[in-house]
């Protein structure tokens, strides 16, 4: 973002000349321009600090409950989108509706040499969504070395490490931590040039956020809400039911292909995006039903070997971005309450699903293999117990896991 960007009305210019500069087609940054120009109408002269995901979202009740006539289901997913594109913008300053193959741009004297530690992190294996993730911060971090006027990476001071960490302010605590983490692993490998400015120490743990979850019967009134006469009706349901049912992440929901779906052994195998471990899953019989009806009357004409495709445009794979937006349109929809600062995305519904699972006194360890960790320290954080009252917990497990458990050895077994 080369301009200075004050008001909602200088984000939305600054979205949209980032989108012509990547290229994009004039009818895709026409639809977007549709609700960001009723955006700025509505409140452009809002401070961009105080703009959030839930102003957007009290922006689009608003101009909806003035239309005389209700938009079509799919036109109110594309406005949501558009909010909810603007919002990740506003917060991390790169575009996340990305062209396939777009590469991550790293500007200026910081260049080479971001590249070259990108492709470090890659020869030393780490995963393709860790490298993703800190490409964004180091994205950010060489737009703000450029703007600095920065001519060369060895002239990298404190001064600069500094003014960037105070330009984090506006980000949540999550996203300054993490970005923060990012900056401090490339100054260490740039160290062997000379590299060792301080990097300000940011005090998080994911241990302190309380989970965000959802009661049983909260899920089952969105599920029961879903229109599943319509296509994406019928995508919807089996998106959120492999969410509320499997606590599978979005990013594995996005990339599910058909090699995934063992039909003989009603099971779902997947390697996990996030950790690259496998995950058997049982095939329930209702997600089962779900995807049957999804594949034979919704999902586009297509040779793609990913399950689930945009219902419009090209038949590209969905994005979990995507399905974040569907589960929050479902919530919303079914009347279920949001209250400011709840996640209201797939990783919700994940928490939703371990929160049912230890109401029923399933044991911790059939928990982490339901919700693929690697080791029931993380299922304890996730869930915010103490071990103590875990072991209160290690009764009968209930039939829903029953025969999926059995065949796991009693949910002992390393998958």
């Amino acid at each position: 973002m080369e301009n200075k960007i004050d008001t909602v009305a200088d984000l939305v210019g600054a979205i949209i000349a980032e989108m012509e500069r990547l290229n994009y087609k004039p009818s895709v940054i026409k639809q977007y321009r549709i609700v960001w120009d009723k955006l700025c109408a509505h409140s452009g002269a809002m401070p961009v600090g105080a703009f959030s995901i839930e102003h957007g979202m009290e922006f689009l009740e608003d101009v909806l409950h003035i239309r005389s006539h209700p938009l079509s289901e799919a036109t109110s997913h594309r406005w949501m989108k558009a909010i909810y594109l603007l919002s990740d913008f506003n917060r991390t300053g790169v575009l996340t509706l990305r062209k396939p193959g777009r590469e991550f741009v790293f500007n200026g004297a910081a260049a080479a040499p971001f590249q070259a530690y990108v492709a470090s992190m890659a020869a030393k294996g780490m995963s393709a969504a860790h490298i993703r993730n800190s490409s964004v911060y180091l994205e950010r971090l060489a737009t703000f070395l450029d703007h600095a006027g920065l001519e060369d990476i060895s002239g990298l001071e404190p001064v600069h490490v500094n003014g960037f960490v105070e330009s984090l302010a506006v980000y949540e605590l999550p996203t300054i931590y993490h970005t923060v983490c990012a900056l401090r692993s490339v100054l260490g490998y740039l160290r062997g040039e000379g590299m060792s400015p301080l990097v300000p120490r940011i005090r998080y743990t994911k241990k302190a956020r309380i989970p965000s979850a959802y009661s049983r019967e909260e899920v089952e009134q969105m599920v029961a809400a879903i229109d599943r006469g319509s296509p994406r009706g019928k995508r919807d349901l089996v998106l959120i039911l492999l969410a509320a049912r499997l606590g599978l992440r979005a990013s594995d929901i996005a990339g599910l292909q058909f090699s995934n779906l063992r039909w003989e052994q009603d099971a779902i195998e997947i390697i996990q995006h996030k950790t690259s471990r496998v995950l058997a899953l049982p095939l329930l019989n209702d997600v089962g039903e779900a995807i049957i009806d999804y594949l034979h009357n919704a999902r586009p004409h297509s040779d793609s070997e990913y399950v689930f495709l945009k219902l419009h445009g090209p038949c590209e794979p969905m994005q979990p971005t995507t399905i974040h937006a569907v589960v929050h349109t479902r919530l919303k929809a079914a009347g279920v309450a949001i209250p400011q600062g709840k996640k209201h995305g797939p990783h919700a519904l994940r928490h939703s699903l371990a929160s049912a699972l230890l109401e029923k006194k399933v044991p911790l360890p059939a928990i982490a293999e339901a919700l693929g960790h690697a080791d029931t320290d993380s299922t304890a954080g996730y869930l915010k117990i103490d071990l103590g009252q875990l072991r209160g917990c290690a009764l009968d497990v209930p039939g829903l896991y029953q025969g999926y458990l059995d065949s796991l050895g009693g949910g002992g077994h390393e998958v």
